[in-house]
């Protein structure tokens, strides 16, 4: 059974976090301490996703595969090479509403800097470093449709290398308000649920 709730979501994935190790237990409260040591892990992970998003979204789009790994090209290239359009306010609106919670932790600040075109996040867990980089772009084929674009940057204390990757968002039309942020808000719900 899936959450009622994004909120009620959250606090699963951290009680599941919690059980696999993923989280210390000094950063969680007693509450999900106390969920973490009652509740079976199966039980658990039917309620880290939430019943609309599983509902809006196709199968093939709520999986892991989406997210592509880039190989031998540096963080700061895959963005310059990809440059976004302005994100408007009723977008920026939508990611001030998803900071809580985002990858699990708290409250996340997305950072809007409007001469890249760029929404940024940075977090901190587990002695990784992860850089979230969202961008709108314009298709190659026909400018009159957009995608939203997520290049993530892991950072580890034991790897020289950072690992890259990135997943981009279905179609849409930029100009069609309501479909441009639901597809935005189910593109930042289907990131923060794999917790990558």
């Amino acid at each position: 059974m899936p959450a009622k709730s994004e909120k009620q979501a959250r606090l699963f994935r951290l009680v599941r976090g919690l059980q696999k190790g993923n989280i210390s237990s000094r950063k969680v409260s007693p509450q999900v301490r106390k969920m973490a040591k009652s509740i079976k892990p199966s039980s658990v992970k039917h309620f880290t996703k939430v019943k609309e998003i599983i509902n809006s979204l196709k199968e093939a789009e709520y999986t892991l595969s989406k997210f592509k790994k880039v190989e031998n090209q540096p963080f700061d290239q895959l963005l310059s090479q990809n440059t976004g359009v302005q994100f408007d306010k009723k977008e920026l609106i939508i990611f001030q509403s998803k900071q809580s919670g985002f990858s699990g932790f708290g409250k996340t600040t997305f950072l809007h800097n409007r001469n890249k075109n760029e929404i940024t996040a940075e977090i901190f867990s587990n002695e990784t470093t992860k850089k979230f980089v969202f961008k709108k772009l314009i298709d190659n084929e026909d400018d009159s449709v957009n995608k939203y674009a997520c290049f993530i940057e892991k950072n580890f204390p034991d790897k020289p290398d950072k690992e890259v990757y990135y997943t981009l968002s279905n179609n849409f039309n930029d100009e069609d308000v309501s479909e441009k942020t639901k597809m935005l808000g189910d593109f930042i719900d289907r990131i923060n649920s794999y917790g990558l």
